[in-house]
């Protein structure tokens, strides 16, 4: 709407100003005054603000060529997705990836009123959030979780599972054993899926097979220890290799959130499965 005075229009409805001569003054402090929109990018309105709570798609009105506005836009930081009309023309015809950034300053240039050419300029860059930590365990008591390995026969058979203070599962194998590679990751998604942010403890105990776990080559069984430091869990043979065949260990294991055991947060069972040459 054009503005008038005394009759005579000083400001078009194009928003250009006409018939203003004779003038003296000061100008000064003059500023958009920002709008809170739902999901209308106002053409009449030069600069509109939203932080979105969820998923939005916009569509605009008062669109006429020559029309400029801004668009102050906070995805929040759950990155809401945006959505545009096809009105809206993006730089290479390629829109922004909204994920990217949660504060965007858009600002948009209406051609005519069926084209708006728009760009977009990210401000706060977004990161992912830290994955939920989760605490597991794997194998059960009919099917354990089983690590094969077999003697070299010049010295005594050693293998076993480390859980790392880092979270991690390894197992280990002497370098005597057939093959051993002394010791190496098995899961970095289980005993946790990150670096522990806390204290917990594990317990582990013999639950069957023909052999069991070599006390002296393993931390305290069947009591909770915490898991603040590596704690390794082997079984040695010192036989001749010739004098036996098959022979196996499996252990229960159980992970707390507390040195008393009364919140247990996963249990597994693991095996350690190995021959001889007889």
């Amino acid at each position: 709407m054009a503005i008038q005075i005394g009759g005579t229009i000083v400001i078009s409805d194009s928003r250009k100003l006409e018939n203003i001569v004779d003038c003296t003054g000061t100008f000064e402090d003059f500023h958009s005054t920002p709008v809170t929109i739902v999901d209308n990018i106002n053409f009449t309105s030069p600069m509109m603000i939203l932080t979105m709570s969820g998923n939005v798609t916009f569509t605009e009105s008062g669109i006429a060529e020559g029309r400029t506005c801004t668009l102050l836009l906070d995805t929040s930081s759950n990155t809401h997705t945006p959505t545009f009309s096809s009105t809206i023309n993006w730089p290479d015809n390629t829109e922004p990836t909204w994920g990217d950034y949660q504060r965007w300053m858009i600002t948009f240039h209406a051609v005519s009123a069926t084209e708006v050419r728009a760009n977009a300029v990210g401000y706060t860059e977004t990161t992912a959030p830290p994955p939920t930590e989760t605490i597991g365990l794997s194998g059960t008591t009919s099917t354990p979780i089983t690590f094969y390995d077999m003697s070299g026969g010049l010295n005594d058979l050693v293998m076993g599972w480390r859980f790392g203070s880092d979270g991690n599962i390894y197992k280990y194998e002497s370098i005597y054993n057939i093959g051993g590679q002394g010791i190496y990751l098995y899961s970095s998604t289980q005993w946790n899926n990150i670096t522990p942010s806390t204290t917990y403890y594990i317990r582990v105990s013999n639950f069957g097979g023909t052999k069991n776990l070599s006390v002296s080559d393993s931390d305290t069984l069947n009591s909770w220890i915490a898991l603040s430091s590596n704690r390794d869990f082997r079984v040695r043979d010192s036989r001749d290799v010739t004098t036996y065949a098959d022979e196996n260990m499996v252990m229960k294991v159980e992970i707390a959130s507390d040195s008393g055991g009364s919140n247990i947060l996963a249990t597994g069972y693991y095996e350690c499965e190995y021959s001889g040459t007889a």
